[in-house]
Protein backbone atom coordinates (compact mmCIF):
# COMPACT_ATOMS: atom_id res chain seq x y z
CA UNK A 1 0.00 0.00 0.00
CA UNK A 2 1.19 3.44 -1.27
CA UNK A 3 0.66 6.48 1.28
CA UNK A 4 2.44 10.17 1.21
CA UNK A 5 5.14 10.86 3.19
CA UNK A 6 4.29 12.27 6.55
CA UNK A 7 5.55 15.86 6.80
CA UNK A 8 5.44 18.48 9.72
CA UNK A 9 4.88 22.00 7.66
CA UNK A 10 6.31 24.38 10.48
CA UNK A 11 9.38 21.73 11.32
CA UNK A 12 10.57 21.79 7.25
CA UNK A 13 9.61 25.50 7.09
CA UNK A 14 12.21 25.67 10.24
CA UNK A 15 14.97 23.70 9.34
CA UNK A 16 15.15 25.39 5.84
CA UNK A 17 15.03 28.65 6.59
CA UNK A 18 16.56 29.17 10.40
CA UNK A 19 18.91 26.24 11.02
CA UNK A 20 22.00 27.29 9.47
CA UNK A 21 21.26 30.51 11.24
CA UNK A 22 21.10 28.59 14.96
CA UNK A 23 24.24 26.18 14.45
CA UNK A 24 26.50 28.98 13.37
CA UNK A 25 30.65 28.27 11.70
CA UNK A 26 32.74 30.09 13.31
CA UNK A 27 35.58 30.10 10.57
CA UNK A 28 36.25 27.44 8.41
CA UNK A 29 37.57 24.92 10.72
CA UNK A 30 41.61 23.23 10.98
CA UNK A 31 42.70 20.86 9.03
CA UNK A 32 45.73 18.59 8.56
CA UNK A 33 46.94 17.40 5.68
CA UNK A 34 50.20 15.74 3.92
CA UNK A 35 52.33 18.11 2.60
CA UNK A 36 51.71 16.47 -1.28
CA UNK A 37 47.69 16.60 -0.54
CA UNK A 38 45.92 18.84 -3.10
CA UNK A 39 42.68 18.42 -0.32
CA UNK A 40 41.04 20.83 1.18
CA UNK A 41 37.21 21.27 2.38
CA UNK A 42 35.30 24.27 4.40
CA UNK A 43 32.67 23.30 6.62
CA UNK A 44 29.52 24.61 4.44
CA UNK A 45 26.09 23.35 6.50
CA UNK A 46 25.78 21.68 9.63
CA UNK A 47 22.09 20.45 10.25
CA UNK A 48 19.84 19.13 13.03
CA UNK A 49 17.01 17.50 11.16
CA UNK A 50 16.13 14.26 12.94
CA UNK A 51 15.05 15.86 16.31
CA UNK A 52 12.54 14.10 18.66
CA UNK A 53 9.67 15.91 19.23
CA UNK A 54 10.66 18.86 16.95
CA UNK A 55 13.38 19.32 19.74
CA UNK A 56 15.35 22.02 18.16
CA UNK A 57 18.28 21.94 21.02
CA UNK A 58 17.93 17.56 20.35
CA UNK A 59 21.88 16.50 21.11
CA UNK A 60 21.01 13.07 21.95
CA UNK A 61 19.05 11.61 18.71
CA UNK A 62 22.05 9.26 16.94
CA UNK A 63 22.19 10.06 12.75
CA UNK A 64 23.37 6.31 11.83
CA UNK A 65 23.49 6.30 8.30
CA UNK A 66 23.69 8.52 5.03
CA UNK A 67 24.02 7.85 1.34
CA UNK A 68 23.93 9.94 -2.06
CA UNK A 69 21.31 9.55 -4.37
CA UNK A 70 22.79 7.40 -7.39
CA UNK A 71 22.34 8.88 -10.80
CA UNK A 72 19.89 7.36 -12.92
CA UNK A 73 21.32 7.49 -15.73
CA UNK A 74 25.11 7.69 -15.47
CA UNK A 75 27.02 4.85 -13.63
CA UNK A 76 29.25 5.66 -10.79
CA UNK A 77 27.66 9.21 -10.66
CA UNK A 78 25.28 10.66 -7.90
CA UNK A 79 23.04 13.59 -7.81
CA UNK A 80 23.17 16.69 -5.37
CA UNK A 81 20.61 14.83 -2.50
CA UNK A 82 21.83 12.60 0.45
CA UNK A 83 19.38 10.46 2.29
CA UNK A 84 20.26 10.13 6.17
CA UNK A 85 18.04 8.13 8.71
CA UNK A 86 18.03 8.90 12.87
CA UNK A 87 15.61 8.28 15.51
CA UNK A 88 12.23 7.33 13.79
CA UNK A 89 12.68 9.35 10.47
CA UNK A 90 14.62 9.51 7.25
CA UNK A 91 15.79 12.68 5.36
CA UNK A 92 16.38 14.08 1.70
CA UNK A 93 18.64 16.97 1.41
CA UNK A 94 20.20 19.12 -1.27
CA UNK A 95 23.86 19.40 -0.25
CA UNK A 96 24.32 22.30 -2.70
CA UNK A 97 21.89 24.37 -0.99
CA UNK A 98 21.29 22.50 2.60
CA UNK A 99 17.72 22.08 2.80
CA UNK A 100 15.89 19.17 3.37
CA UNK A 101 13.67 18.56 0.93
CA UNK A 102 11.73 15.69 2.19
CA UNK A 103 11.12 13.62 5.15
CA UNK A 104 9.99 10.72 6.19
CA UNK A 105 8.33 9.46 9.98
CA UNK A 106 7.66 5.79 10.89
CA UNK A 107 4.48 6.01 11.91
CA UNK A 108 6.17 3.41 14.95
CA UNK A 109 7.53 6.73 16.72
CA UNK A 110 9.57 3.95 18.83
CA UNK A 111 11.36 3.06 15.52
CA UNK A 112 15.12 3.71 15.22
CA UNK A 113 16.30 3.57 11.37
CA UNK A 114 20.14 2.44 11.56
CA UNK A 115 20.39 1.88 7.77
CA UNK A 116 19.49 3.05 4.33
CA UNK A 117 20.60 1.70 0.74
CA UNK A 118 19.58 3.29 -2.57
CA UNK A 119 19.15 1.61 -5.93
CA UNK A 120 17.57 2.77 -9.26
CA UNK A 121 14.54 0.34 -11.05
CA UNK A 122 13.45 0.55 -14.25
CA UNK A 123 10.97 -1.49 -16.58
CA UNK A 124 12.72 -1.30 -19.71
CA UNK A 125 16.62 -1.54 -20.38
CA UNK A 126 16.25 0.63 -23.41
CA UNK A 127 16.79 4.54 -22.39
CA UNK A 128 13.41 5.86 -23.15
CA UNK A 129 12.20 2.98 -19.97
CA UNK A 130 11.00 4.31 -16.33
CA UNK A 131 13.65 4.70 -14.13
CA UNK A 132 12.89 5.14 -10.21
CA UNK A 133 15.67 5.82 -7.63
CA UNK A 134 13.98 3.94 -4.61
CA UNK A 135 15.28 3.87 -0.93
CA UNK A 136 14.83 0.98 1.43
CA UNK A 137 15.59 1.80 5.32
CA UNK A 138 15.48 -0.72 8.37
CA UNK A 139 16.12 -0.32 12.02
CA UNK A 140 14.92 -1.72 15.41
CA UNK A 141 11.87 -3.30 14.49
CA UNK A 142 13.33 -5.80 11.62
CA UNK A 143 10.76 -3.77 9.26
CA UNK A 144 12.03 -2.72 5.97
CA UNK A 145 10.53 0.68 4.33
CA UNK A 146 10.75 1.47 0.59
CA UNK A 147 10.57 5.37 -0.14
CA UNK A 148 10.29 6.40 -4.00
CA UNK A 149 11.58 10.60 -2.73
CA UNK A 150 10.91 11.90 -6.20
CA UNK A 151 6.99 11.40 -5.45
CA UNK A 152 7.30 11.58 -2.01
CA UNK A 153 5.66 8.21 -1.78
CA UNK A 154 6.42 5.20 0.79
CA UNK A 155 5.24 1.87 -0.45
CA UNK A 156 6.10 -0.77 1.52
CA UNK A 157 6.54 -1.46 4.94
CA UNK A 158 7.24 -5.33 5.45
CA UNK A 159 8.52 -6.95 8.58
CA UNK A 160 11.21 -9.69 8.34
CA UNK A 161 10.45 -11.45 11.76
CA UNK A 162 7.33 -10.66 13.58
CA UNK A 163 8.05 -10.86 17.23
CA UNK A 164 11.53 -11.03 17.71
CA UNK A 165 13.85 -8.15 18.57
CA UNK A 166 15.93 -8.25 16.04
CA UNK A 167 17.90 -4.99 14.22
CA UNK A 168 18.67 -4.64 10.95
CA UNK A 169 22.10 -3.48 10.62
CA UNK A 170 22.90 -3.04 7.43
CA UNK A 171 21.24 -2.88 3.90
CA UNK A 172 22.97 -3.15 0.65
CA UNK A 173 21.32 -3.70 -3.04
CA UNK A 174 22.96 -6.05 -5.52
CA UNK A 175 24.98 -4.09 -7.87
CA UNK A 176 23.91 -5.82 -10.72
CA UNK A 177 20.92 -7.52 -10.11
CA UNK A 178 19.01 -3.74 -8.84
CA UNK A 179 15.35 -5.50 -7.18
CA UNK A 180 17.69 -7.93 -5.12
CA UNK A 181 18.19 -6.94 -1.51
CA UNK A 182 20.68 -8.07 1.35
CA UNK A 183 19.27 -7.36 4.76
CA UNK A 184 21.76 -8.22 7.45
CA UNK A 185 20.55 -8.14 11.47
CA UNK A 186 21.93 -8.56 14.87
CA UNK A 187 21.70 -12.23 15.08
CA UNK A 188 24.00 -12.91 12.26
CA UNK A 189 21.14 -13.56 9.40
CA UNK A 190 21.73 -11.69 6.17
CA UNK A 191 17.91 -12.32 4.37
CA UNK A 192 18.11 -12.13 0.78
CA UNK A 193 15.22 -10.42 -0.79
CA UNK A 194 13.55 -9.80 -4.00
CA UNK A 195 11.29 -6.33 -3.92
CA UNK A 196 10.29 -7.25 -7.66
CA UNK A 197 10.12 -3.76 -9.65
CA UNK A 198 7.46 -1.42 -8.34
CA UNK A 199 7.26 1.66 -10.35
CA UNK A 200 5.38 4.26 -10.45
CA UNK A 201 2.28 5.46 -10.60
CA UNK A 202 1.05 2.06 -9.22
CA UNK A 203 3.98 0.71 -7.28
CA UNK A 204 2.84 -2.78 -6.87
CA UNK A 205 5.89 -4.55 -5.34
CA UNK A 206 5.84 -8.55 -5.18
CA UNK A 207 8.42 -9.20 -2.38
CA UNK A 208 9.58 -12.36 -1.77
CA UNK A 209 12.16 -13.90 0.15
CA UNK A 210 14.65 -15.86 -1.71
CA UNK A 211 17.80 -17.19 0.90
CA UNK A 212 18.71 -16.93 4.85
CA UNK A 213 22.94 -16.32 4.76
CA UNK A 214 23.87 -17.13 8.33
CA UNK A 215 27.26 -16.33 10.46
CA UNK A 216 27.86 -17.17 13.69
CA UNK A 217 28.15 -13.97 14.94
CA UNK A 218 26.49 -9.93 14.33
CA UNK A 219 26.38 -8.97 11.29
CA UNK A 220 27.44 -5.29 11.36
CA UNK A 221 27.87 -3.92 7.35
CA UNK A 222 27.68 -5.25 4.07
CA UNK A 223 29.69 -4.65 0.85
CA UNK A 224 29.75 -6.66 -3.03
CA UNK A 225 32.77 -6.93 -4.58
CA UNK A 226 31.40 -7.26 -8.32
CA UNK A 227 34.91 -8.64 -9.97
CA UNK A 228 34.41 -11.97 -7.59
CA UNK A 229 30.70 -11.59 -6.92
CA UNK A 230 31.14 -11.89 -3.26
CA UNK A 231 29.14 -10.75 -0.77
CA UNK A 232 31.30 -9.16 2.04
CA UNK A 233 30.12 -8.84 5.80
CA UNK A 234 31.55 -7.48 8.75
CA UNK A 235 30.42 -8.87 11.76
CA UNK A 236 31.78 -9.44 15.54
CA UNK A 237 33.68 -12.50 14.98
CA UNK A 238 35.59 -11.09 11.94
CA UNK A 239 35.07 -10.98 8.23
CA UNK A 240 32.65 -13.56 6.28
CA UNK A 241 31.91 -13.81 2.63
CA UNK A 242 29.50 -15.53 0.36
CA UNK A 243 29.73 -15.76 -3.72
CA UNK A 244 26.61 -14.78 -4.71
CA UNK A 245 26.68 -13.00 -7.56
CA UNK A 246 23.74 -12.93 -10.52
CA UNK A 247 24.73 -16.60 -12.15
CA UNK A 248 24.77 -18.06 -8.64
CA UNK A 249 21.65 -16.39 -7.48
CA UNK A 250 20.04 -17.70 -10.81
CA UNK A 251 21.62 -21.27 -10.84
CA UNK A 252 20.20 -21.92 -6.53
CA UNK A 253 16.81 -20.54 -7.23
CA UNK A 254 14.12 -22.73 -5.62
CA UNK A 255 16.50 -24.97 -4.73
CA UNK A 256 17.37 -26.08 -1.44
CA UNK A 257 21.08 -25.48 -2.01
CA UNK A 258 23.36 -23.39 0.75
CA UNK A 259 25.68 -20.40 -0.56
CA UNK A 260 29.60 -21.42 1.12
CA UNK A 261 30.68 -19.42 3.97
CA UNK A 262 34.07 -17.97 3.56
CA UNK A 263 36.06 -16.83 6.68
CA UNK A 264 38.42 -13.82 6.08
CA UNK A 265 42.06 -14.42 8.48
CA UNK A 266 42.34 -10.82 9.31
CA UNK A 267 45.90 -9.49 10.28
CA UNK A 268 46.69 -10.53 14.09
CA UNK A 269 46.00 -6.93 14.88
CA UNK A 270 46.37 -5.96 18.79
CA UNK A 271 44.33 -3.11 20.14
CA UNK A 272 46.21 0.27 20.69
CA UNK A 273 43.36 1.36 22.61
CA UNK A 274 43.53 -1.59 25.04
CA UNK A 275 46.86 -2.45 25.23
CA UNK A 276 47.96 -6.16 24.35
CA UNK A 277 44.01 -7.04 23.85
CA UNK A 278 43.62 -8.62 20.42
CA UNK A 279 40.39 -8.03 18.57
CA UNK A 280 37.97 -9.73 16.25
CA UNK A 281 35.42 -7.10 15.67
CA UNK A 282 35.51 -5.98 11.99
CA UNK A 283 33.17 -3.04 12.14
CA UNK A 284 32.96 -1.59 8.44
CA UNK A 285 33.99 -2.90 4.75
CA UNK A 286 33.61 -1.08 1.68
CA UNK A 287 34.85 -1.97 -1.87
CA UNK A 288 37.08 -0.06 -4.08
CA UNK A 289 38.55 -0.82 -7.48
CA UNK A 290 40.97 -3.04 -9.05
CA UNK A 291 40.19 -6.05 -6.61
CA UNK A 292 40.91 -4.05 -3.65
CA UNK A 293 39.07 -3.98 -0.09
CA UNK A 294 39.18 -1.57 2.71
CA UNK A 295 38.44 -3.17 6.18
CA UNK A 296 38.59 -1.53 9.35
CA UNK A 297 39.13 -3.79 12.48
CA UNK A 298 37.76 -1.47 15.72
CA UNK A 299 39.97 -0.71 18.36
CA UNK A 300 43.32 -1.12 15.80
CA UNK A 301 43.88 2.50 14.84
CA UNK A 302 44.41 0.94 11.69
CA UNK A 303 42.12 0.07 7.85
CA UNK A 304 43.69 -1.99 6.00
CA UNK A 305 43.58 -2.15 2.46
CA UNK A 306 43.82 -5.83 0.50
CA UNK A 307 43.43 -7.71 -2.53
CA UNK A 308 40.30 -9.93 -2.31
CA UNK A 309 40.99 -11.76 -6.08
CA UNK A 310 44.87 -12.90 -4.46
CA UNK A 311 43.06 -13.84 -1.49
CA UNK A 312 40.42 -16.06 -2.77
CA UNK A 313 42.65 -17.93 -5.93
CA UNK A 314 45.13 -18.63 -3.06
CA UNK A 315 42.40 -20.75 -0.97
CA UNK A 316 43.43 -20.02 2.99
CA UNK A 317 41.29 -16.78 2.46
CA UNK A 318 44.04 -14.75 4.50
CA UNK A 319 43.97 -10.84 4.27
CA UNK A 320 47.29 -9.83 3.33
CA UNK A 321 47.55 -5.77 2.94
CA UNK A 322 49.00 -4.45 0.62
CA UNK A 323 48.64 -0.86 2.53
CA UNK A 324 47.82 -0.05 6.04
CA UNK A 325 45.91 3.03 6.70
CA UNK A 326 46.56 5.00 9.51
CA UNK A 327 43.55 6.07 11.35
CA UNK A 328 42.37 6.78 15.02
CA UNK A 329 43.20 5.08 18.29
CA UNK A 330 39.76 5.17 19.45
CA UNK A 331 38.06 2.76 21.52
CA UNK A 332 35.15 3.49 20.16
CA UNK A 333 33.14 1.09 17.75
CA UNK A 334 30.56 1.35 14.56
CA UNK A 335 32.60 4.53 12.47
CA UNK A 336 31.44 3.35 9.23
CA UNK A 337 33.93 4.19 6.45
CA UNK A 338 32.55 5.65 2.93
CA UNK A 339 34.18 5.55 -0.32
CA UNK A 340 33.14 6.71 -3.74
CA UNK A 341 35.19 5.00 -6.95
CA UNK A 342 34.42 8.09 -9.36
CA UNK A 343 36.13 10.63 -6.69
CA UNK A 344 38.75 7.84 -5.98
CA UNK A 345 38.12 9.31 -1.88
CA UNK A 346 37.88 6.74 1.14
CA UNK A 347 37.03 8.22 4.38
CA UNK A 348 36.08 7.75 8.11
CA UNK A 349 34.79 9.62 11.12
CA UNK A 350 36.66 9.21 14.73
CA UNK A 351 34.95 10.01 17.71
CA UNK A 352 36.18 13.68 17.93
CA UNK A 353 34.10 14.93 15.22
CA UNK A 354 37.24 14.94 12.59
CA UNK A 355 37.59 13.05 9.34
CA UNK A 356 40.32 11.37 7.64
CA UNK A 357 40.38 11.09 4.10
CA UNK A 358 42.78 8.80 2.00
CA UNK A 359 43.06 9.38 -1.69
CA UNK A 360 42.84 6.17 -3.18
CA UNK A 361 43.73 6.99 -6.74
CA UNK A 362 46.83 8.56 -6.17
CA UNK A 363 47.80 5.81 -3.74
CA UNK A 364 47.44 3.23 -6.33
CA UNK A 365 48.83 5.43 -9.10
CA UNK A 366 52.02 5.77 -6.52
CA UNK A 367 52.78 2.03 -7.27
CA UNK A 368 53.98 1.42 -3.75
CA UNK A 369 54.81 -2.47 -3.62
CA UNK A 370 56.48 -3.33 -0.35
CA UNK A 371 53.19 -5.50 1.62
CA UNK A 372 51.57 -4.12 4.40
CA UNK A 373 53.01 -0.27 3.60
CA UNK A 374 51.91 2.45 6.01
CA UNK A 375 50.06 5.15 4.48
CA UNK A 376 49.03 8.34 6.82
CA UNK A 377 45.90 10.45 6.08
CA UNK A 378 45.73 12.60 3.23
CA UNK A 379 43.35 14.98 5.05
CA UNK A 380 42.15 15.23 8.27
CA UNK A 381 38.96 17.50 8.65
CA UNK A 382 38.60 18.61 12.86
CA UNK A 383 35.50 19.66 13.48
CA UNK A 384 34.47 23.59 13.61
CA UNK A 385 33.88 26.02 15.96
CA UNK A 386 29.81 26.44 16.05
CA UNK A 387 27.67 28.52 18.01
CA UNK A 388 24.43 27.42 18.44
CA UNK A 389 21.61 29.34 19.83
CA UNK A 390 18.79 26.93 20.20
CA UNK A 391 21.28 24.86 22.79
CA UNK A 392 22.29 28.12 24.12
CA UNK A 393 19.17 28.86 25.19
CA UNK A 394 17.80 25.61 26.55
CA UNK A 395 21.13 25.99 28.45
CA UNK A 396 22.41 22.45 27.68
CA UNK A 397 25.73 22.02 27.57
CA UNK A 398 28.13 22.50 23.90
CA UNK A 399 28.02 19.78 21.52
CA UNK A 400 31.82 19.16 22.15
CA UNK A 401 31.52 18.72 25.70
CA UNK A 402 31.17 14.38 24.97
CA UNK A 403 32.49 12.63 22.22
CA UNK A 404 31.32 13.55 18.92
CA UNK A 405 30.90 10.11 17.05
CA UNK A 406 30.72 9.89 13.16
CA UNK A 407 28.71 7.29 12.41
CA UNK A 408 28.92 7.32 8.92
CA UNK A 409 30.89 9.00 5.80
CA UNK A 410 29.18 9.62 2.45
CA UNK A 411 31.29 10.67 -0.63
CA UNK A 412 29.82 12.75 -4.03
CA UNK A 413 31.04 11.30 -7.19
CA UNK A 414 33.04 14.30 -8.06
CA UNK A 415 34.42 14.72 -4.50
CA UNK A 416 32.87 17.93 -4.34
CA UNK A 417 30.54 17.10 -1.22
CA UNK A 418 31.19 15.24 1.66
CA UNK A 419 28.94 14.36 4.19
CA UNK A 420 28.95 13.23 7.53
CA UNK A 421 26.63 12.04 10.19
CA UNK A 422 26.84 12.00 14.15
CA UNK A 423 25.92 10.55 17.65
CA UNK A 424 24.86 14.17 18.82
CA UNK A 425 22.35 14.46 16.23
CA UNK A 426 24.21 16.82 13.73
CA UNK A 427 24.46 16.25 9.49
CA UNK A 428 27.35 17.67 8.41
CA UNK A 429 28.06 19.06 4.72
CA UNK A 430 31.80 19.75 3.60
CA UNK A 431 32.74 21.73 0.48
CA UNK A 432 35.74 20.84 -1.52
CA UNK A 433 37.95 24.39 -1.63
CA UNK A 434 40.80 22.77 -3.99
CA UNK A 435 40.56 20.91 -7.50
CA UNK A 436 42.35 17.01 -6.91
CA UNK A 437 45.75 16.68 -9.34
Amino acid sequence: MKRKLKYDDDEVACKKKCLNDSVELNGNGHSESSSTSQLDYDPVHFLRCHSRNNDVADVQTQVWQCAFEPDPYRQYRTTDIVATCGGNSVCFINVKEGEVVGKYYAEDKTEMFYSLAWTTLRNSWMNEGVRANILAVGGAKSTIHLIHHANSVAFLKMTLKKGKKLVINSLLFHPLLANILFCANSEGDIVVLDIGTPLPPDYSPKSSQLYMLSHKSEVISLAFSIETGMLLAACSEGLAGWKVGSKELKKLKNTSDKFELVEFTMPNTKSKAMGEQTTKLVDSVEVLEEGLVATKCALSGNIYIWNIKESLSKGNYNVEPTHVLRWSDTDNYFMYMGYHRSAGLLACGDDKGALWLYNIHDLLRGGEGSEGVEVDPDLILAWPALTDTYIDKKRKLSLDVYDIVVDKVAIHHEGEYIVAVTSNNMVCIWKRTSSPV
